[in-house]
């Protein structure tokens, strides 16, 4: 393996992804995302495999 091909996995590991709930792609960005309130942030997510889209909700924890 040389050190472009170990740079490249390294890089893949750490970005964050989600996989389609319909087909297994990989999706790496929401369509859009809106701020629900201090502790939740929703995102719309649309797989450009399949077209299927959802939702999935982020939420934070309460600052100490």
């Amino acid at each position: 393996m040389d050190r472009h091909s170990r740079g490249t996995t390294r890089f893949s590991r750490s970005r964050p992804q989600i996989a389609c709930a319909q087909c297994g792609d990989s999706l790496f960005m929401p369509e859009w995302s809106e701020l629900v309130d201090e502790r939740r942030v929703r995102h719309l997510w649309q797989c450009e495999a399949c077209g299927y889209a959802f939702e999935t909700t982020v939420r934070f924890a309460e600052a100490a």
